[in-house]
């Protein structure tokens, strides 16, 4: 018997175990996937007609696996309106910025910045609006920049 861990998510093969009822029927199946998520104090519903999920040909259980996530997060973006990864990721090429300088001209954390950009998590609705005047507007920027040698900003600022 080998001691190695098989791999999970995507790069397990199937036939997996059903949670349920155990029986080794776990295949991915098309399904019609629709569910209710919140986000920003605001229910969505979400409705995907071709997500294949993990499904028990035996007993019926359905499963997530990875990158299931991912597409059902895409989609709530798209619904919601928000920016995608990619494009988050790109705006701050384009003005060759590192995620620590972004995070501390809008005044976040560099791994709330690295988070939103490997899509680990939403921003909300308000962050994103100020990433699109952030990214869209030079007087914007100007007014964000931190002045440097001051850990906050000052009233002079304003």
């Amino acid at each position: 018997m080998s001691s190695e861990i098989p791999p999970v998510g995507r790069d397990r093969p199937f036939p997996w175990r059903c949670f349920e009822c155990k029986a080794k029927e776990v295949y991915r199946e098309p399904s019609d996937y629709t569910a209710t998520h919140k986000h920003d104090g605001r229910v969505y519903t979400i409705h995907i007609p071709d997500l294949a999920l993990p499904t028990c040909r035996k007993c019926g259980a359905k499963t997530f696996s990875a990158g299931d996530d991912d597409r059902i997060f895409a989609e709530l973006r798209a619904q919601i309106g928000l920016l995608t990864p990619p494009e988050i990721l790109r705006s701050r090429g384009e003005f060759d910025l590192t995620q620590q300088e972004l995070a501390d001209q809008i005044g976040v954390a560099k791994e709330t910045i690295s988070r939103w950009e490997t899509g680990a998590v939403i921003q909300s609705r308000a962050m994103d609006n100020l990433l699109r005047v952030f990214f869209g507007s030079a007087e914007a920027r100007r007014l964000l920049r931190k002045p440097k040698g001051l850990g906050a900003y000052s009233s002079a600022n304003r």
